[in-house]
């Protein structure tokens, strides 16, 4: 004779899903299959539950998407330190740009809606304007911030754009040396 569990909720000590857990394996497809393909009943079929207790843990769709950017990009700025502002600039971009590329799905999910975008992601802004505002030919304002920001995103979408795309971090940081020395007055500063 089988046992069956008793119909409803099961009892506390055997619920393992967690906000956490559904994050965990939310990212991956995100990230390789992109955010659109993203369902609660994708991740309930994976995590093994229903799909109404991944909503209950989640919330809606969108708060997700703000919770994976939040994970995606959390720390991006934890490995640049100080140093000269065409340094600093540039270590700021090449970071952004590894976890940009990594999460590109994400970021088009951003470019769709900017309220996702998380703290982190507001911080490196500042932290890269703080570095450029420095450099001899900065405009003052947000201008070159947005020029290397959106330069940034251009090449990610770019670069993750096909299975062979011959694009590299390389080809990426030719053109922010180009702007970065420009800004700076000195071609030879990076």
């Amino acid at each position: 004779m089988t046992k069956t569990a008793p119909p409803g909720r099961p009892p506390k000590a055997e619920q393992r899903l967690s906000k956490q857990l559904i994050l965990q394996t939310a990212l991956p497809i995100a990230q390789s299959a992109g955010v659109d393909t993203l369902s609660f009943r994708i991740l309930a079929d994976q995590l093994g539950v229903t799909p109404m207790a991944v909503t209950y843990h989640a919330g809606s769709k969108k708060q997700l998407l703000t919770d994976l950017v939040e994970v995606a990009f959390a720390g991006v700025l934890d490995g640049v330190g100080g140093g000269a502002p065409v340094k600093r600039a540039r270590a700021i971009m090449a970071t952004y740009f590894a976890y940009a590329l990594k999460n590109a799905n994400l970021l088009r999910a951003i470019l769709d809606d900017v309220t996702l975008m998380s703290a982190d992601l507001m911080n490196v802004a500042v932290e890269l304007k703080a570095s450029t505002d420095q450099l001899e030919n900065s405009d003052g304002s947000n201008v070159l911030v947005h020029v290397l920001i959106d330069y940034a995103h251009g090449f990610v979408l770019s670069a993750s754009s096909g299975e062979n795309n011959p694009l590299t971090i390389d080809d990426f940081l030719c053109g922010i040396d180009w702007i970065l020395g420009q800004a700076a007055g000195d071609v030879r500063a990076i």
